[in-house]
């Protein structure tokens, strides 16, 4: 039940940070951004504010940002101040993704070796009792299926109502008027609502496949475990 819970909460953590890797953060600014084919070079510098702005929102406090007063050519005070929320929201995710990772690791090998000492110590048990100590199946599977109801929601929520989903999600983590700025800023055209629907679009997909993956190898571990049983069954009767 422990790694079910925890594996249900790491996966969607997993996926976020696919997102706010470097490499998935500059294809979709890429994509994006809107491309002004008579100034070509506007749309690379806004692709550059965009991955600035990612370094800053994750730690660095060097990040090459354009910083002033005219919220059209620089990220201004009061923008700074929303990506220091950012920031905790981001740095608080990464290190619940690293806490949930070494937890899933130490439960996962506890639970192998309490496994083999249980069959080692007891090999007449029956055979529901061997196959549940046998494996990691369970777990897996219900583990990777809980968050992957929520893949199919929030894949559905870009599908109706971006805008709503957006606003939503920020009033839940940022106070009013806090993250609200003017469609000509330097923020919001490097960073426009494009953006964010595609970087949810990808977490969404992440988050999916992750939780295939997490299924499918507790289906394969399930299978095996019967086979196993099926095999030391077969010796006893001989």
């Amino acid at each position: 039940m422990v790694i079910t819970i925890l594996l249900a909460f790491f996966l969607p953590l997993a996926a976020l940070m696919v997102v706010l890797s470097a490499p998935v953060c500059q294809a979709v600014a890429r994509a994006t951004i809107p491309y002004n084919a008579a100034n070509p070079a506007e749309h690379e510098h806004l692709v550059e504010v965009a991955l600035a702005v990612r370094d800053f929102s994750l730690g660095n406090n060097a990040a090459p940002m354009p910083v002033g007063d005219d919220h059209r050519v620089a990220i201004t005070p009061d923008a700074i101040q929303h990506l220091l929320d950012v920031r905790l929201v981001f740095v608080l995710s990464e290190i619940a993704f690293a806490l949930l990772l070494v937890a899933l690791l130490v439960f996962m090998i506890v639970s192998v070796r309490r496994s083999r000492a249980g069959l080692q110590a007891n090999s007449k048990r029956s055979s529901l009792e061997r196959s549940q100590g046998s494996s990691l199946a369970f777990p897996l599977i219900i583990g990777g299926a809980l968050p992957l109801a929520g893949a199919a929601l929030l894949g559905l929520a870009i599908a109706i109502d971006f805008g709503a989903f957006f606003d939503w999600m920020h009033g839940i983590f940022f106070a009013d008027g806090t993250w609200t700025f003017p469609a000509d800023s330097l923020l919001i055209r490097s960073l426009p609502n494009a953006f964010w629907a595609a970087s949810a679009a990808v977490w969404a997909a992440s988050m999916a496949v992750l939780c295939l993956i997490s299924i499918a190898v507790g289906l394969i571990l399930a299978q095996r475990s019967k086979q196993r049983l099926a095999h030391a069954e077969g010796a006893q009767l001989k």
